[in-house]
């Protein structure tokens, strides 16, 4: 995908900028031996378990503002994506007393909507700038986990879900909506790669997906969203003659798809 100099900067400062640490940390792996670890630079981390695969993933500090509308949903997107059930999630906070009852107030809505529990975390009170940290754990329940790196060359790109934008219930029901056909689909569809449109939009997570498969992806000119902007949708890199079940779940679930591009050698 040719890049404008607007959206180089996009991409530095969403994905370039911080791969200095998976160089610090990649030779971490060997000591668990992950499914997905640092060297994968993915969505979330995957770990056996007992008999379990986990899959987890820490999103945020998010401001006060997101807190307040979908910051679980945004922490979750991440371990949805990659093929695992969220089972709960612990928080960190940062604020005075107000911001933090606020915030705490806010994901036990978000919580209960989503049916993930918030089983702990850690507290700071004191008069700054009220964050908060997300963790999600989930299990899998594909035999391995839906990767962003492993596209093919002559795959389909698919933009599946809403943007989750609007007021807190209605940010809501689109996450519930797009997990529910994300599941559907992935019991009956083999997905090549798969990424949650977050930080730095389209262009950033397009970026990340080429960087990774060594493939070029290329849009079609008829895409009327932000390509900067986060969706907390999903994009898809599938062979084209698995379009056709998609788009009956997702009509049968009512959850928009759409094609948007196309993956090249």
């Amino acid at each position: 995908m040719k890049k404008s100099i607007d959206s180089k900067k996009v991409v530095e400062r969403y994905v370039d900028s911080i791969l200095f640490i998976r160089e610090y940390l990649k030779d971490l792996d060997p000591i668990i031996n992950p499914i997905l670890g640092i060297k994968d630079w993915d969505d979330s981390a995957c770990i056996k378990f007992g008999n379990e695969k986990l899959v987890v993933s820490i999103d945020g500090p998010y401001t006060k503002r997101l807190v307040m509308k979908s910051a679980l949903v945004h922490a979750t997107t991440d371990v949805v994506v990659k093929g695992a059930v969220p089972l709960f999630a612990m928080d960190s906070m940062i604020g005075n007393r107000n911001d933090v009852e606020d915030m705490i107030k806010s994901l036990k809505i978000q919580a209960e909507k989503l049916k993930i529990p918030i089983l702990g975390g850690n507290t700071l009170l004191e008069d700054s700038e009220p964050r908060c940290t997300i963790c999600v754990i989930g299990k899998l329940f594909l035999e391995e986990p839906i990767r962003d790196s492993t596209s093919m060359s002559n795959d389909i790109l698919v933009l599946l879900g809403e943007p989750i934008w609007g007021e807190q219930a209605e940010r809501l029901e689109k996450a519930l909506k797009l997990f529910d056909c994300w599941f559907s689909i992935i019991k009956e569809v083999k997905i090549n790669a798969a990424k949650d449109v977050t930080k730095g939009g389209l262009l950033s997570c397009i970026h990340e997906m080429e960087m990774k498969s060594g493939l070029k992806f290329e849009l079609f000119g008829n895409i009327e969203l932000p390509l900067t902007r986060n969706l907390d949708n999903f994009l898809i890199s599938i062979r084209e003659n698995n379009f056709h079940r998609i788009k009956k779940i997702a009509a049968k679930k009512k959850c928009p798809v759409k094609k948007i591009g196309f993956v090249s050698g």
